[in-house]
C-alpha cells in the first residue's frame, strides 16, 4: 500500500512537480526528501521529511483539501486571506486552492492527509497534539498504515479510509468556535463533521434514523439535508453507505448474512441485500 522514496537534488523537485507543486531550496547544502505515501480508499496519506524548501502550487485549477500534522520543525504557510506558522505538534487544514506557498528554513517533518472532497472551505488552524486526542490518534493511524506492508481487501481499505476521515472530522470539529458561528448557530462545516462522527458511532444501531441524527445535532432535517448537499450527499445515503461499509468489513471476517445484518444496522438480510444491489447498480 505504501510507497517509500529517498530523493536528492533534482529528484526532489521532480517529485513535487508530479504533484503540481514547484519546490526550491531555501538554504545551502544538499536538497533531500524522504517520503512515504499511499492511497487509502479516496484519501492520499503522506509522511514527509525534507530539508529547507519553499513549495508553491503551479498555476492550475486545484481541488480538494489537505490536513497537515506538523511533526518536527516549523513550516510557514501562506494562504488566501490568512497565514499560519506551524510548530511541531500543531495542525492546519486548508483547501488546496487557497495555498500560495509553504516555506521551511530548516529540516522539517509532517503528515499530510489529502482528500479530493472539501474538508473546510477556508484555511483553519486545528487543535494540536496537546489539545486533542484526535491529533495523536490520526498521526498514529497514518504511521501504522505507512509503516506496514499490508495487502488489504476492498472492505478493509474502505473501513480504514472511513476511520481516517472520521479522525479528520473529529480534529476539525474540535477547533475553537467550531460549534457556533458569530450568530450563535452551528456552522455547516461543524454540523457535517459532527454528523459524520455520530453516524460512525451509531450506524450499527438499526433503530438509528436520520430523524434521530437531526435530533442529536439539534437541527432540522431540512437544514441537515442542505449541509450534506454541499458535500454531494444526503443524510440517508451517508447512513446507508456507513452501514454497507460495516457489512463489507463483517463479511470479510466470515460472519453469516444474519449476523452481518444484525451488526451493521440493517433490520433484515433482505434489507441488506437490497442496499447492496442498489449500490452495485449505481457504480
Amino acid at each position: 500500500m505504501a510507497r517509500s522514496l529517498r530523493a536528492e537534488g533534482s529528484a526532489v523537485t521532480a517529485w513535487f512537480a508530479d504533484r503540481s507543486l514547484a519546490a526550491a531550496p531555501t538554504a545551502e547544502g544538499p536538497t533531500i526528501l524522504i517520503v512515504d505515501e499511499g492511497e487509502v480508499a479516496a484519501l492520499t496519506i503522506r509522511r514527509l521529511w525534507h530539508t529547507a524548501l519553499t513549495i508553491e502550487p503551479v498555476p492550475a485549477a486545484r481541488g480538494g483539501s489537505t490536513l497537515v500534522l506538523q511533526a518536527e520543525g516549523t513550516a510557514a504557510f501562506g494562504l488566501r486571506g490568512a497565514s499560519a506558522e506551524l510548530q511541531a505538534g500543531e495542525a492546519l487544514v486548508y483547501p488546496d486552492a487557497a495555498l500560495h506557498h509553504a516555506t521551511t528554513s530548516h529540516p522539517t517533518a509532517r503528515i499530510e492527509v489529502f482528500s479530493a472532497n472539501s474538508l473546510l472551505d477556508h484555511p483553519v488552524p486545528l487543535p494540536g497534539a496537546d489539545d486533542s486526542p484526535a491529533w495523536r490518534a490520526l498521526a498514529s493511524t497514518v504511521n501504522a498504515i505507512l509503516n506496514g506492508d499490508h495487502r488489504l481487501g476492498v472492505a478493509a481499505e474502505l473501513a480504514l479510509g472511513h476511520a481516517i476521515e472520521s479522525l479528520c472530522a473529529a480534529l476539525i470539529a474540535g477547533r475553537p468556535g467550531a460549534d457556533t458561528d458569530a450568530s450563535g448557530f452551528r456552522s455547516s462545516q461543524a454540523t457535517f463533521a459532527a454528523a459524520t462522527r455520530v453516524l460512525t458511532e451509531r450506524a450499527a444501531d438499526p433503530e438509528f434514523t436520520v430523524e434521530e441524527l437531526a435530533r442529536t445535532l439539534d437541527v432540522s432535517r431540512q437544514y441537515l439535508a442542505r449541509v450534506f448537499a454541499r458535500h454531494g450527499s444526503t443524510p440517508s445515503s451517508a447512513l446507508r453507505s456507513r452501514r454497507l461499509e460495516l457489512a463489507d468489513a463483517l463479511a470479510a471476517a466470515g460472519l453469516s448474512s444474519t449476523e452481518i445484518a444484525q451488526r451493521s444496522g440493517f433490520p433484515s438480510t433482505r434489507a441488506l441485500s437490497h442496499a447492496r444491489r442498489d449500490r452495485d447498480t449505481r457504480r
